[in-house]
């Protein structure tokens, strides 16, 4: 596969400043919200190559593979891996005052 991204719901290009759901509070903004914002929380994580594996498990596009080719696909990313993977897990936040 060539991402496990999902797409913003509106069609918010990724490098854009205001990501969703921020870009449907500030479209709601003259009537329920004001002052939208959006912060990142950076987070990084070092974890195991089998807790790596671990994690991709709960993760939709691979859940919806049939289970011998998801089992196929882990084997063959574990084989590539580092014994310490390192991953941005960073947190978006969005934040937006009710009038």
């Amino acid at each position: 596969m060539e991402s496990d991204e999902i797409p913003s719901p509106d069609g918010t290009p990724p490098e854009g400043a205001l990501q969703w759901p921020g870009t449907e509070l500030q479209r709601s903004a003259s009537a329920w919200f004001t002052d939208v914002r959006q912060a990142v929380v950076d987070r990084r994580l070092t974890m195991s190559a089998e807790d790596y594996i671990g994690y991709l498990s709960t993760v939709s596009a691979y859940l919806v593979l049939p289970a011998d080719e998801r089992e196929q696909v882990f084997r063959r990313i574990a084989r590539v891996l580092p014994a310490r993977v390192e991953i941005v897990a960073d947190v978006v936040v969005h934040l937006a005052r009710r009038r």
